[in-house]
């Protein structure tokens, strides 16, 4: 028995130790610690792939890493940003030892997303503006549109500061009658970049010539924007956080150099003997009396009242139009209200992002949850928004991948505006702001009771209190929910061809309601109060198939096409009513039907595609001579049969002269190249879904009749609701753009100059001339008009260092554009 049990021991242990052998033989590891060439500081985050494979891993803190793989590790490729990357043959080492990173001095290999493709940046001829994520992440704000501000040659945003705020963004300047917004596309989707989180955005490029853009045909007239967001990397996962937190404050001191009370009954003083307006010999005014000098009153409501004159006794005061008539009781506010900073407060403003990314050669992901809050300077404006983003791609096998990009948002943005209540459209109630320097200073902030004060009477004028406006819209709410995302899938086959399609697009649904108060310091607003509510869901989806072919012929030759099909799809519909005459204020009583007058109400709908073909070639030889050419043609179905089709070309061509043979002596000039693009675009933003058909409508109060003169006989009828024009199509847009782009001083000096020109004929507008005698109907749009647009765009930067640690940069643009209306009916 002993001798059985040592020889079963021995076989269990060989077997072991053979199965041991066999795992050692299959699974190769090699280590090594990466550092920089500068300052021999180890680099973390850098990443070491085996070449030829996905397998891939990450440095720690420390610099070291550690990679395996099934098979011989041949060599070892280690790249990070701001570094060149380096090759490191492994030659059967278990280890690699130190391996030193050389500073990098160009970017010019960095590879660009651009119309449905990606390039190198030596590559570009087009004229692509790409901005600085980092920089432009450094403005607090909340939306990338409004951070774009400064921070591309070409492109003016204009911003409204309120928060949450939609800003306006022209790229190279005015070129149409209506609608001049660029096309946005986030991951291939067309979407808006008002509202993504700017922690989730890996990269944005701006599309500015017919070279460049024109691969997206009739959207592209306006410019286009590229925006990529974050991926995983291969290796272990990586939590990040990405947060601040601070205060706005307006600004302080007299804002608009307003006179005060004295001051400003001085004044009128003045006014008034200078035209001879004067009652026994002095000027006259029932708040100011009749004398050599305006006196201040005591009080302004009553008009000139003094203290403790019987008419300002608290037991007369009543602001309740249901206790019977108005008697507004307030005093003067001698010293002057500073009615800017009553609605101007310092607010505070935080940010959080917190993300998650990793993967492996078969999968990446990227998880992120985010929270802004922004308290708006002005009373009564905020922005709250939470969004959660997941971006996940896998490889099932080689050759194939497969992956999504979603992106979900909701906020709060109870933004008003000018002088229509709540809208949630993020624009500014500039009435406010405007009364703030036209309010007299001598009427006070709030009456005797603590209420409003303001100018109910004819003495002061009938001026809303600007504080009263904004504090009333404080329970007014807008709130907004978005998905936005595609899945898509890639395939290589034949070795040179890639197939890809992707689905993706946007929905998004809005809800906001308002209430209009019964004013009392303000005598012009006091008929009725109000509530109105409404919501809205748009939807967009756009379908994208395409193939593209990749060779380089005898190492010189370059050669890449790309041929393909979209559809995109647009549907929203929206509903809402407004009612009159509440019994209270109580926000827990807004409902339509709370109202004891009419309700009105209201409803819309909107549908519209568009299907294209689209191709582009990209030819190089030997990294000096470029030549592209872009050809698309689209259908839409808001033109008619007789012009639903237009076909948009472009070409493009670059000369790489630091390439040349006679430039290699050249060491100040480190790259160089001359380029240039003409090509056509077309626009249709200003075209509404059924402008090709004349159309009928009814409604209860214009087409409805009654037959016989009864109540009982009304018969339903239609009205001609708007004329159509079958021959409307789209705007042309001309293009031309001439630049060079080049670094100097060891690349530490970039600068680029660009001359456009832009002509645009057959501008799309509403013909009011036409049919301004043939009813109410609305006129059709039609093509009328031609503008050109011409200027310059020059950017220069230059990237240095200072001692072992310290880099700075310092960029500057300058952008002119010159807009010439050239005929106009």
């Amino acid at each position: 028995m002993p001798f059985k049990t040592n020889a079963l021991a021995r076989c269990a242990c060989t077997a072991v130790f053979f199965l041991f052998s066999i795992s050692l033989l299959a699974q190769k590891t090699v280590t090594g610690r990466v550092t920089s060439n500068a300052d021999k500081q180890p680099i973390s985050g850098a990443t070491v792939q085996i070449k030829g494979t996905k397998t891939a891993t990450q440095t720690g803190s420390d610099g070291t890493f550690s990679i395996s793989s099934s098979k011989d590790i041949g060599i070892l490729v280690v790249t990070v940003v701001g570094f060149e990357p380096l090759q490191i043959p492994v030659n059967g080492r278990a280890s690699v030892g130190e391996i030193t990173l050389a500073l990098s001095i160009s970017n010019l290999n960095d590879v660009v997303v651009t119309g449905y493709t990606a390039q190198k940046k030596k590559d570009i001829i087009g004229a692509i503006a790409i901005v600085d994520v980092k920089n432009m992440k450094a403005v607090p704000l909340g939306n990338p549109d409004a951070m774009l501000q400064g921070q591309a040659a070409g492109v003016t945003v204009v911003t409204t500061g309120s928060p949450g705020g939609q800003s306006d963004i022209l790229i190279r300047g005015v070129t149409s009658f209506g609608d001049n917004t660029p096309l946005v596309m986030i991951d291939g989707v067309q979407a808006s970049l008002h509202d993504i989180n700017p922690n989730d955005i890996e990269s944005i490029q701006v599309l500015k010539d017919a070279g460049a853009s024109s691969i997206y045909g009739v959207r592209a007239a306006n410019g286009v924007i590229i925006v990529t967001t974050k991926t995983g990397k291969s290796g272990k996962m990586q939590l990040s956080y990405d947060g601040f937190y601070g205060t706005q404050k307006p600004l302080s001191g007299n804002v608009w150099h307003s006179l005060g009370s004295q001051e400003l009954a001085n004044a009128l003083w003045i006014a008034d003997r200078n035209s001879g307006n004067l009652t026994n010999g002095n000027p006259f005014s029932q708040q100011y009396g009749n004398g050599a000098n305006p006196i201040l009153p005591d009080y302004i409501s009553p008009a000139g009242a003094k203290e403790g004159d019987s008419s300002t006794n608290p037991a007369l005061y009543n602001i309740d139009y249901t206790k019977g008539p108005i008697y507004f009781i307030e005093k003067a506010n001698k010293s002057g209200t500073d009615w800017f900073h009553t609605v101007f407060r310092p607010a505070p403003i935080q940010s959080h992002t917190v993300s998650a990314s990793g993967g492996t050669d078969k999968s990446s992901y990227l998880f992120s949850v985010g929270y802004f809050d922004q308290q708006g300077t002005l009373i009564s404006t905020y922005l709250k928004r939470y969004d959660v983003r997941v971006n996940t791609s896998f490889t099932p096998r080689t050759g194939i991948r497969l992956g999504e990009n979603a992106y979900f948002f909701y906020k709060e943005n109870p933004n008003v505006n000018n002088n229509s209540g709540t809208t949630g459209s993020g624009n500014i109630n500039e009435g406010v702001i405007a009364t703030t320097y036209r309010e007299q200073p001598i009427i006070p902030q709030y009456d005797i009771m603590g209420n409003y004060g303001g100018s109910n009477g004819k003495e002061l004028g009938n001026s809303s209190s600007p504080y009263a406006d904004q504090d009333r819209l404080k329970n007014d709410k807008a709130y907004v929910w978005d998905v936005i995302g595609n899945i898509w899938g890639e395939v290589d086959f034949l070795k040179h061809f890639t197939a890809r399609s992707s689905f993706g697009g946007t929905l998004d649904n809005g809800y906001y309601y308002n209430f209009q108060y019964r004013t009392y310091e303000n005598a012009e607003n006091n008929s009725s109060n109000g509530f109105g509510e409404n919501a809205y869901y748009n939807t967009t989806w756009t379908w994208t198939n395409s193939i593209s072919y990749s060779q380089v012929f005898a190492e010189k030759h370059s050669l890449k096409l790309l041929g393909g099909v979209e559809n995109v799809y647009n549907y929203g519909r929206g509903v809402g009513g407004f009612s009159l005459n509440y019994f209270t204020t109580d926000p827990n009583y807004w409902t339509l039907g709370g109202g004891s007058g009419t309700p009105t109400n209201y409803s819309f709908a909107y549908q519209a595609g568009l299907n294209s073909l689209f191709g582009r070639l990209d030819y190089s030889y030997n990294d000096r001579y470029y030549l592209s050419g872009t050809l698309r043609r689209d259908g839409s179905s808001v033109f008619g049969s007789k012009s639903r089709y237009g076909t948009f070309p472009s070409v493009s061509a670059g000369w790489r002269v630091s390439q040349e043979s006679f430039m290699q002596d050249v060491t100040w000039l480190n790259e160089l190249k001359i380029r240039g693009s003409y090509g056509v675009l077309g626009n249709k933003n200003n075209v509404p879904g059924g402008n090709a058909y004349t159309q009928f409508g009814q409604g209860f109060g214009s087409t409805y009749y009654s037959i016989t003169g009864s109540t009982t006989g009304i018969v339903q009828g239609f009205a001609p609701a708007q004329y159509g024009n079958a021959n409307t199509s789209w705007e042309q847009d001309k293009l031309t753009n001439i630049g060079f782009d080049a670094n100097l001083a060891h690349n530490k000096f970039n600068v680029t100059v660009e001359w456009y020109q832009k002509k645009s004929t057959g501008l799309l507008f509403n013909d009011v001339a036409t049919y301004i005698g043939l009813g109410g109907a609305n006129p059709p749009v039609v093509n009328i008009g031609t503008i050109s647009n011409k200027g310059w765009d020059i950017s220069a930067g230059y990237h240095g260092t200072a001692g072992r640690d310290f880099k700075y940069s310092i960029t500057a643009s300058i952008t002119t554009y010159h807009s010439n209306v050239e005929s106009i009916p």
